[in-house]
């Protein structure tokens, strides 16, 4: 679903058609009149109102932003706000400052606002935290005023953080080896990781960027991660930083912006292990 040119009466129209109401232990979701969701609840569930949470976000954000396009959806109980604000070039890419509300009247999502940025040319979502920014909440007590605290410190000052990270990899590399170490995480490897991982070595594997890895390194590539267990600094490499986290991030761009918030903070642990491109040809790497 492609993003629609910004029209804030046509989004509250749309806003306003949402109906959550709690009767007794039942939570009905309806939109336009009709059911989409019904499901029980504990005595501790608050209802909380998305319709006027969001209506009240988007005034806040037009203070501080210019919103450009918004993609609004709604499945069963789950309620998903995206919108794209001012653009900005990093290493030669168009990307937007953007922002994500994430509800759920199901209980399958947390509540959550979040501020990001959108890779236009190349289709992939970047969301990590944010210094006065954001929000991650069950629907219990008490949701409704951590909702109204959440974006307290909202300015044009939001997303530099993001940004400065994004240009402090430029120009570096990484090793495979600690790529590797990053996606799997420490202890017992789940079957979600490994699969992870080999979602990513099939991307590096085919992106133009990296055409000049020799066939030992792409038989590596093209091994299961499940039987890959070592890297022997012999068969050890080095990939473009930036490329990585792009590659690895692509993967989840039909993902909320709960899990992108999640595999962002996973990749971007990469800036630590970053080796700058002249440091590796000075020792002939």
């Amino acid at each position: 679903m492609s993003y629609s040119l910004y029209n804030k009466q046509e989004l509250l129209e749309r806003i306003n058609q949402i109906d959550i109401q709690k009767v007794g232990d039942t939570v009905v979701t309806k939109y336009r009149d009709r059911v989409l969701r019904i499901v029980e609840v504990s005595g501790r569930y608050e209802i909380f109102d998305i319709a006027k949470y969001l209506k009240d976000k988007i005034d806040l954000i037009e203070k501080n932003f210019t919103i450009t396009k918004y993609r609004f959806t709604l499945t069963r109980g789950v309620q998903y706000l995206e919108l794209l604000s001012d653009s900005i070039d990093i290493n030669g890419q168009k990307y937007h400052k953007s922002f994500y509300i994430l509800n759920s009247s199901d209980k399958s999502r947390r509540l959550s606002f979040n501020a990001g940025l959108y890779c236009e040319d190349a289709n992939f979502y970047i969301i990590s935290n944010v210094k006065n920014v954001g929000l991650t909440k069950k629907h219990l007590k008490g949701v409704t005023q951590a909702a109204e605290e959440a974006s307290e410190g909202l300015n044009g000052e939001t997303f530099d953080e993001q940004v400065e990270a994004l240009q402090s990899i430029v120009g570096h590399r990484v090793a495979f080896s600690k790529i590797r170490q990053i996606i799997l995480g420490e202890g017992e490897v789940t079957q979600i990781a490994h699969r992870k991982f080999d979602a990513f070595k099939n991307s590096i594997r085919w992106a133009r960027t990296t055409n000049g890895i020799t066939a030992e390194q792409s038989r590596l590539l093209s091994r299961s991660s499940e039987y890959i267990k070592s890297i022997e600094r012999a068969d050890d490499f080095y990939i473009d930083a930036f490329s990585v986290l792009q590659s690895y991030l692509k993967i989840f761009n039909k993902e909320d912006a709960h899990i992108i918030k999640n595999e962002t903070e996973r990749i971007m642990k990469i800036t630590q292990w970053a080796i700058r491109n002249a440091a590796l040809e000075s020792i002939g790497i």
